[in-house]
């Protein structure tokens, strides 16, 4: 997945930051991470599915800069 696409589902997220949307991304068919949009804000909370460790991100660039190097 291109990092601009990243930026667009990112970005989509959060435009629907007051409802709860999770999206799951997968690497050769096992789930590695889950990611949403904190609820009235625009913080990307980025869950690896295996470790379930949380980091949070401020920018959708940043984000989409950490999920490209989990899926490429």
């Amino acid at each position: 997945m291109s990092l601009d696409s990243l930026k667009d589902l990112l970005g989509t997220l959060c435009s629907y930051n007051t409802i709860d949307i999770t999206h799951t991304f997968e690497k050769d068919g096992q789930s590695i991470a889950s990611v949403c949009c904190l609820k009235n804000t625009s913080t990307i909370e980025v869950t690896m599915i295996q470790t379930q460790s949380v980091e949070q991100y401020e920018t959708v660039d940043e984000a989409a800069i950490v999920i490209e190097r989990l899926v490429n």
